[in-house]
């Protein structure tokens, strides 16, 4: 287990390093989201939505970029003794209070100004975006193995929970239609589905994990044979 712990904490340091390095192309992902929520403002409150749904591109991206930048890396960690799911795990870790951070930054900017009526809930419901973002930005890079192929999947995905409507049939299969229905629910006193929303996120976090886990480990025992 003290192995285990080891491989993974080097992991999330190396590619903690790598990442931070990425200026330009953080900061990109990071004004993006709030672009969309700027020019929602004239929707009023529901700004948040879009902002909060919009983070999406800032996290799943930058972890995209860690995973696809690192392949030959990892090929020669497993090569060494490292298991596949070692490799996700250091990620996770470096990652999850990273995309914390952004989303406590994004709340710091949109809470105060758009105002929703149960500010505790959009906290939530952004904070369940950053993490989702993780595991759907693992399962992409573990599937599509060039950055630009990856980067239309997250933009076709995320486009697609922004643009429709809530109630569609497509948005409820799509990754962050649980936080964004915590996001809506936190815009009326009268309240809206918190247990559900949370529940789902989970269990969409968790496929997206096992397909991650499962393609990055064939495409690394690929590698080796």
């Amino acid at each position: 287990m003290k192995g285990a712990a080891g491989r993974i904490g080097i992991m999330a340091e190396m590619h903690g390093r790598d990442l931070t390095r990425r200026h330009g192309a953080l900061g990109l992902l990071v004004a993006l989201p709030l672009c969309f929520y700027l020019a929602s403002m004239g929707s009023g409150v529901r700004a948040v939505v879009a902002g909060g749904v919009g983070m999406a591109f800032s996290v799943s991206g930058a972890t995209l970029f860690s995973l696809l930048s690192s392949e030959e890396v990892d090929q020669r960690l497993v090569l060494g003794g490292y298991r596949p799911l070692d490799l996700l795990l250091g990620r996770l870790a470096f990652l999850a209070p990273l995309g914390l951070a952004v989303a406590a930054l994004f709340c710091a900017l949109m809470l105060p100004v758009s105002q929703p009526d149960r500010p505790w809930l959009a906290w939530l419901g952004v904070s369940a975006v950053s993490v989702q973002s993780i595991a759907f930005g693992l399962a992409v890079g573990a599937v599509v193995p060039r950055e630009l192929e990856g980067t239309l999947v997250l933009i076709g995905v995320v486009g697609m929970q922004l643009a429709v409507e809530p109630d569609n049939a497509v948005a409820k299969v799509l990754p962050f239609y649980g936080p964004q229905q915590l996001i809506e629910s936190s815009l009326s006193p009268a309240g809206g589905p918190i247990l559900w929303p949370l529940v789902l996120t989970a269990a969409y976090g968790v496929v997206l994990m096992v397909v991650a886990r499962a393609f990055l480990g064939h495409r690394l025992e690929v590698v080796r044979q």
